[in-house]
């Protein structure tokens, strides 16, 4: 599955995600960096874990 850039839209491999070196998030970084424009952003979650997410708040209000 590739996900796009909102920015400049290429089509990026969710594996090959890496930020430039010297990333002050380092390891824990859940940014996804454009290779083409530089653009960093927010992996897109699944719907599975979106799914599970909202039936987790649902139980909460309960």
């Amino acid at each position: 599955m590739k996900i796009r850039c909102p920015l400049c839209q290429r089509e990026i491999d969710p594996t090959d995600r890496a930020c430039r070196s010297g990333c002050p998030m380092g390891k824990g970084c859940t940014l996804v960096c454009c290779p083409r424009c530089g653009y960093s952003f927010p992996m897109p979650e699944s719907k599975v874990v979106n799914f599970v997410k909202g039936l987790l708040r649902k139980g909460r209000g309960k």
